[in-house]
């Protein structure tokens, strides 16, 4: 299995997947459940999910495009 993670100025954020759904995760808070990786990085990149306190993704520049972001194999 893979996961994917995209650093920004206020740390990275991954998408890892779990129980069947593919979750955005920053700093161990779940930002939210989606049915691919594809579907959580358009949602993240969009503003569609629960936000951490500061800033909006258009301002950190997280991609919706899911090749832009680094993957890694889960041990």
């Amino acid at each position: 299995m893979k996961c994917w993670t995209y650093d920004t100025r206020y740390g990275p954020f991954e998408i890892v997947p779990l129980d069947g759904s593919y979750h955005i995760m920053h700093e161990g808070e779940a930002l939210g459940a989606y049915p691919s990786p594809e579907a959580a990085a358009k949602a993240l990149a969009a503003g569609e999910t629960s936000w951490p306190p500061f800033g909006s993704p258009q301002d950190l520049g997280i991609p919706a495009d899911l090749q832009q972001w680094h993957a890694r194999q889960l041990v």
